[in-house]
């Protein structure tokens, strides 16, 4: 009887470790784990392009060259070598292969294929080497084939994504400007709990398409220029064509690339429609008249400072006031958004402020766009550790190599004279050049 009982109970145990081991190894298909979302997979390997080769932004710009030089200057060129994404990235909480999807999204850019997930766990993939890895493609981060290159499901060619027609390239080319237009909300426009501390926030497609608008992503952000697609030696007719430097809050990933900002099409999303003074009460009046999107937007993080200063006839400052503008979000225990007051497209945003009984000439306003914390950064720095070269080393240095935030508006009121006068964007972004932290 007792020799039945253990061998009931042994059966039992083995039964429920097989069990266990089965339900915890079984591998998940990743389309089972996130049905329906792009960016749960990079873009499948891509085959060499007939007339070009491996398709890497480089070879591209063999041919396309105010394109590629103009690419080079963008956040999308940055997109992996980002200082702060990578110090988000070593996290140890940090689901590495689901953040590359969007950074580098293509599957040549990858050193490995993931082919699964062990019991559906997303911190636990299975991954196999990637014979197609480009180490040069991975280097370029968001790069020209992410939007413009894809496989013929026939032929299982590589084959250009073009949005115009009637040209004669080397490569194989299709035309569907719709998919080029739209392709920017799988990475722009998602709202997904991973878990109650990991949530990824960028609604910028929902709130451009809650305008209602006619304007797309490139609309803005890919200004339309006049010139040939291709370098002058291939005399080529000129065309309407759209500049890709993909400018974006107007605070760069490194202080060289500002110089570069307003040429390639940056201008604030909000402008300053009023500044008054009236029986001690000043009122400031900012519109999103530029951004059919709300501003802030993107990363939560994000926020408009807004500092109000007076000055005394002796050109010292006596007084300051100041107020953001943007969400914030409570992250531990569990992420959540406290607050939103961000503008939508056009509308506006009020700040009321009553003046104190001091002897103030001038009143001085400013806005700053800040992407990065000064104490955000502080905890980054101290947590370099994580990080691996070549990162590590810039990580630890990312109070003099990395824009915080930029002074986008600047305005003085002369209170004796009621007069205004605003500071030139163009003077805005020299002294950005020199401005650290937030």
């Amino acid at each position: 009887m007792k020799r039945t009982i253990y061998i009931s109970l042994l059966f039992i145990l083995v039964l429920g470790i097989s069990i266990y081991l089965y339900f915890n190894q079984r591998v998940v298909a990743i389309e089972q784990v996130f049905p329906g979302k792009i960016w749960a997979k990079p873009i499948e390997n891509l085959p060499n392009l007939k007339g070009v080769g491996a398709p890497t932004a480089k070879k591209c710009g063999g041919c396309h060259t105010e394109i590629y030089d103009e690419w080079k200057l963008s956040t999308h060129a940055n997109a992996l070598s980002d200082i702060q994404f990578q110090s988000e990235l070593a996290k140890p909480s940090s689901p590495k292969w689901i953040c590359l999807n969007c950074h580098i999204p293509v599957q040549n850019q990858r050193e490995t294929i993931i082919t699964g997930l062990k019991n559906g766990d997303y911190f636990r993939p299975v991954e196999i080497p990637n014979p197609n890895f480009n180490s040069e493609m991975q280097s370029e981060g968001v790069t020209c084939a992410t939007c413009h290159v894809r496989v013929d499901s026939d032929s299982k060619e590589s084959y250009v994504i073009g949005g115009t027609g009637g040209t004669t390239p080397p490569h194989p080319i299709k035309i569907d400007r719709k998919q080029l237009l739209n392709r920017c909300y799988d990475c722009h426009n998602e709202a997904y709990t991973l878990n109650e501390s990991l949530i990824c926030s960028f609604q910028t497609g929902t709130e451009l398409i809650a305008t209602k608008s006619n304007e797309y992503c490139s609309s803005c952000h890919q200004p339309e220029v006049r010139r040939s697609f291709v370098k002058p030696s291939l005399n080529k007719p000129i065309r309407t064509a759209h500049k890709h430097g993909f400018i974006g809050g107007g605070v760069p990933k490194s202080f060289d690339l500002y110089k570069d900002q307003i040429r390639l099409g940056y201008k604030p999303g909000i402008v300053l429609s009023d500044l008054k003074v009236e029986n001690n009460r000043i009122e400031v009046l900012l519109r999103n008249s530029n951004a059919s999107h709300h501003v802030t937007t993107g990363d939560p993080e994000r926020f408009y400072r807004l500092i109000l200063v007076g000055i005394d006839p002796l050109g010292k400052t006596i007084y300051k006031e100041e107020t953001t503008i943007g969400q914030e979000w409570s992250w531990s225990p569990v992420a959540k958004k406290v607050s939103d007051n961000r503008i939508p497209s056009g509308k506006s945003f009020l700040w009321k402020i009553e003046l104190p009984n001091l002897p103030i000439e001038t009143l001085q306003f400013q806005t700053i766009h800040v992407r990065l914390k000064n104490n955000t950064s502080d905890y980054m720095i101290q947590s370099s550790g994580y990080v691996s070269a070549p990162y590590k080393e810039r990580v630890e240095k990312m109070k003099e190599l990395y824009p915080h935030s930029s002074l986008v508006i600047e305005s003085k009121y002369q209170l004796k004279t009621k007069s205004r006068k605003d500071t030139p964007l163009e003077e805005l972004f020299e002294r950005n050049v020199h401005r650290k932290g937030e």
